[in-house]
Parts: C-alpha cells; sequence; structure tokens
C-alpha cells in the first residue's frame, strides 16, 4: 500500500504524472503528485465528473521540503482534511453495493460474535446482489418496490415473510443514508419514498408482556451488568440499540438525551428517582465514557444483550420469546394503563401514534386483572 502520510514514505515514490490516489470516496480521491525527481510533489483533489473523466484541484504543496504552512505547503493530515472539506466533489456514483459494504464494517465492529458479523454481511451481500448497477442517484422506488414484491413472494406464507423483507429494507435504508450523510451526498434518497409492508408477522410469535413481578424475575436472574441494562429498560421504554450508545455526558439531571434514537435523536424526561438510578452509574467516571457498561467496563455491543438475556430468561423460568424487547412493551402498556396519552407516550418511545394504536390494542388477557383490577 501507498505510503503518503510521510516525507520518508513520499521520497521512495517515482516521479508519477498521474500521481498516487487515496480515495476518500467513490468519484472524490486525494492525490499525491510527483512530477519531477528531487522536486517537491503536490497534494491535488480528484473529482469524478457527471459526463465521465476527472478534475483536479491543486490544494498545496506537499511538505517534502518546506515546513507546512497549512496554505501553500501542507502535510498529509492538513491536505486530508482540506479535501474532506472541499464540497466539489460528485459522490453520486456511489453505488449500492459500496454503500452496504461500509456499512457492514460499521456494524460488524460492536458484531458481539463471529455467527452475528457473519450473518450481517451475508445480508448485505443478498442486497447487493439485488442492485448490482444501482448508484445512490440511479436508484429508484420503483426498483426497490419491484425487489419488494419478488422477495415476499418467496416465502410460503407472505404475510410472515414480510417480516424478513422489512428488515433487509431497514438494513437497505440505513447503509444508503449513512453513505448519503457522510459523502455530503444532497441528490434524491429514493429509499426513504419506499414503505415498508403493513402488518408484517414476525414469524408468527405474538408480543410478550410481563407482569412486574415476572420484570423483577428476570432482573434478578441477569448478571450484574445486564441487570442494570435490563433495569434502565424497564424504568425508561428506551431501546437496547439506543441505551448502549447513551454516554455519561448524555445524562443532565432529570433529562437523558438519546443521540442516536431509531426514529432520531430525543430527550427524555426522568423521575428523581430514575434519575438519581442512572447518576448512580454514571458515578465519577468521564463524560465521553457509556453511561451504561459490561462488567468490564466497555461499552454494549451491537447483539451483546442476546445471549446473556437468554441465559436470564432461562434462568427466571420464562418462556420463549421474552427478550429485551419485552421490556419496551411492558412500559408502553403500562403507561397506556396509567391514562398517560398515547402522543406523549410516542413521543417518549420514540415512535409513532399509529404504531401504539396498532400494537397494543389488544392486551394479553393475563395482564388486564393486574392493571385495572
Amino acid at each position: 500500500m501507498t505510503d503518503l502520510r510521510s516525507k520518508t514514505g513520499r521520497s521512495r515514490l517515482k516521479a508519477n504524472v498521474n500521481g498516487y490516489a487515496q480515495n476518500l470516496a467513490t468519484g472524490r480521491a486525494l492525490l499525491y503528485r510527483k512530477r519531477t525527481e528531487g522536486k517537491p510533489g503536490k497534494w491535488v483533489l480528484r473529482t469524478a465528473k457527471d459526463e465521465g473523466g476527472y478534475s483536479f484541484e491543486v490544494l498545496a504543496a506537499a511538505d517534502d521540503f518546506a515546513e507546512a504552512d497549512g496554505n501553500a505547503v501542507m502535510d498529509y493530515k492538513q491536505a486530508l482534511e482540506a479535501a474532506l472539506g472541499r464540497t466539489s466533489a460528485d459522490p453520486t456514483k456511489i453505488t449500492v453495493a459500496e454503500a452496504l459494504d461500509d456499512w457492514v464494517k460499521e456494524k460488524q465492529r460492536t458484531a458481539s460474535s463471529d455467527k452475528q458479523a457473519g450473518d450481517i454481511a451475508s445480508a448485505a451481500r443478498r442486497l447487493s446482489d439485488a442492485f448490482p448497477r444501482a448508484t445512490l442517484r440511479s436508484l429508484t422506488a420503483k426498483q426497490i418496490e419491484t425487489w419488494k414484491q419478488a422477495e415476499v413472494s418467496k416465502g410460503k406464507d407472505p404475510r410472515a415473510r414480510s417480516a424478513t423483507v422489512n428488515r433487509q429494507l431497514a438494513n437497505l435504508k440505513a447503509a444508503l443514508s449513512r453513505a448519503a450523510k457522510l459523502n455530503a451526498y444532497e441528490g434524491k434518497r429514493a429509499w426513504l419514498d419506499v414503505e415498508k409492508f403493513d402488518k408484517a408477522e414476525s414469524h408468527g410469535k405474538r408480543m410478550i408482556i410481563l407482569s412486574e413481578a415476572d420484570e423483577s424475575a428476570l432482573i434478578a436472574a441477569a448478571a450484574s451488568d445486564l441487570a442494570h441494562m435490563l433495569t434502565a429498560l424497564q424504568m425508561t421504554g428506551a431501546r437496547y440499540g439506543e441505551l448502549r450508545q447513551v454516554l455519561v455526558d448524555d445524562l443532565n439531571g432529570d433529562r437523558l438525551e438519546i443521540k442516536h434514537g431509531k426514529t432520531g435523536p430525543r430527550t427524555i424526561t426522568l423521575s428523581p428517582r430514575i434519575a438519581k438510578w442512572f447518576a448512580d452509574r454514571a458515578g465519577n467516571r468521564h463524560t465521553s465514557e457509556p453511561l451504561l457498561v459490561r462488567s468490564d467496563l466497555t461499552q454494549w455491543p451491537d447483539g451483546g444483550q442476546l445471549k446473556p438475556t437468554r441465559r436470564a430468561v432461562a434462568s427466571a423460568g420464562l418462556g420463549e420469546g421474552v427478550s429485551t424487547y419485552t421490556l419496551r412493551h411492558g412500559f408502553i402498556s403500562r403507561k397506556l394503563a396509567e391514562g398517560v396519552p398515547i402522543s406523549a407516550i410516542a413521543e417518549h418511545c420514540g415512535t409513532s401514534v399509529q404504531m401504539i394504536t396498532d400494537t397494543y390494542a389488544k392486551y394479553i388477557p393475563s395482564q388486564v386483572k393486574e392493571w385495572f383490577a
């Protein structure tokens, strides 16, 4: 791999009129161009043009022989920052496959096991194969709708199959939106116009709502670090993926800022008791550290709750299908029973009024006595 970071590494490079490239994104690259041996090279931003070919913008001379001043002469870091700060590059040529590949690397970084990392890659590969030549700009809503219909028809039970397709669509949207954000893409985002299947059934499983006694038994059966996470889920109704990313700095008195919410950032209000509980978890740790940590004080990874939760469920003698999300169901259901307005619950939990209305219209009969007796 060509080393552009140091003067020593660049001194070993032969003069090359085309330059040595470090790709920043599809359609954008930082070049180190040295035309003549013994003379300083130049930092150049190479940009792909819509009609084909490239345009070139000289950023500065390289600090091969002179000290960098950040203006006429730049070191590698300064040139990289200058190139990344330019908006002239055209990211529209980023392909769906490239966006998914970048998304996979980010998701695998926090995967809890090799199996989960492999599953993430397999799911992305299937999506890449479905849109082999599409780019952020060329992909259309019609293409995605056609893919949706073809995928749902592969199952014997279309309604059950639609839940799987909805998850695949969510992955596709996440990958493309991430690529668009990171590469300053400002064009049409057709993937946002495609809606998921309504009333999809996830493998035929019914929604499970535990009694408060069963929730307490689950928490008691969990290891201490998981018990803290489960308690936080029970008290806030938030999602595991949201709370695992909350930092100490996100807790401000009775306010907890959830910056990585599934539906966008939001701030939730805590009761004095719950606020103190979170403050105790924070202790004197640095503001940049995770608020809820594992026993080794590291951040909970994506999917890291699955195995320990299954063990706690079995130890507590609870049935199949109980997961961390079950605590969210319990929180929402109890708030509804307390008479909290649906709109307030939806805002607090980062969801929609329609979702709550559709999902919680029918309560599990065994819970009615507990809530309303």
